[in-house]
């Protein structure tokens, strides 16, 4: 049996549209709309779908930077939906970010081995000096020398800096690291070696990842488990075989026909899809993939599908179409 670390259930998060004048009826950006799943200790979940998805947005619900409208959120069993900013303090340890833009993450003014050491200063009662170690032995894990220790952000590359931040991430060893397109801003020759540390880094650590990223083939490499978001919806989700060599939905299947192929004599059937993503402030009812699918009926114009278990065997593999009975 696996242990879950996080379970959302039917969670829900809009942001309100700023408008003009008093009498106009509110309207919201509804970036996540019932979404449930769960997340297994020491796995790697990762959460793909087209830019606007709602996909950056379900992992800062996750660690509570962004609170929820509906639904709960539980970590390590607890329910943590409505704690506070101070009482949220004593889960943060556990639960660390890794952003997209590395240099944005850091402060220029504060050297590297003080900004890996820096959650050791709120999260520990270690000395200066220990914690000072603590980060050199760190700069190793990543890949750094301790040379690099007494220097500043802006004397580094995209892909060092990106150490530097997975270094800081891992330092107060979390149980939950969210990657937030952790490796889209970096040359391809070095994303493969940060895909490595990550793998590296778990395997010591038997860390847990939730991977936000919208590269398929980054995402093949490093998952055990795939799920895919449509305009706030989960539209389904499973185990990393299932989903590429079986999808399921319609747009899964669009998704992964955009794929380079590398051999030349190759080739992939391409599905184009038709049609611009919906506006998230006015959905469409029914199914939300219903204006671009080309195997739309009826129902999918009326009625929002759940997910079902579509799976011949013993795996769970989830899918949200009226396609699939």
């Amino acid at each position: 049996m696996k242990e879950v670390l996080v379970k959302l259930e039917n969670v829900n998060k809009k942001f309100l549209v700023s408008q003009k004048g008093f009498k106009k009826e509110k309207k919201y950006v509804h970036a996540v709309n019932g979404v449930s799943l769960e997340i297994f200790k020491g796995e790697t979940l990762s959460i793909v779908g087209e830019s606007g998805c709602g996909k950056s947005t379900l992992g800062r619900v996750i660690n509570k930077i962004l609170d929820v409208e509906e639904g709960k959120i539980f970590f390590k069993g607890d329910d943590i939906t409505n704690l506070s900013s101070k009482e949220m303090l004593k889960y943060r340890k556990d639960m660390q970010v890794i952003f997209q833009d590395p240099y944005g993450s850091l402060n220029p003014r504060m050297k590297i081995k003080n900004l890996i050491s820096e959650p050791l200063l709120v999260h520990s009662t270690l000395s200066k000096k220990e914690r000072e170690e603590k980060a050199i032995e760190l700069l190793d894990m990543v890949g750094l020398s301790a040379g690099h220790a007494e220097r500043y952000p802006h004397e580094f590359s995209g892909g060092q800096r990106q150490r530097v931040g997975i270094g800081r991430a891992i330092s107060v060893n979390p149980s939950l690291i969210i990657a937030d397109e952790p490796i889209s801003a970096l040359d391809v020759s070095i994303q493969a070696q940060v895909i490595n540390i990550f793998k590296d880094l778990q395997e010591k650590f038997n860390l847990t990842y939730f991977f936000i990223s919208h590269d398929l083939s980054v995402v093949e490499l490093i998952s055990d488990r795939v799920g895919v978001m449509y305009l706030g919806n989960l539209v389904e989700i499973g185990d990393k075989k299932n989903i590429y060599e079986n999808p399921a939905h319609p747009y899964t299947k669009a998704l992964l026909s955009a794929i380079p192929v590398a051999e030349a004599n190759k080739k992939r059937e391409r599905i184009v899809l038709k049609g611009d993503i919906p506006s998230p402030i006015n959905r469409p009812t029914g199914c939300p993939f219903n204006t671009r699918c080309s195997e739309v009926f009826e129902k999918c114009r009326l009625e929002m599908p759940s997910l079902k278990n579509c799976s011949t065997d013993d795996s769970q593999h989830l899918v949200a179409c009226h396609l699939k009975k």
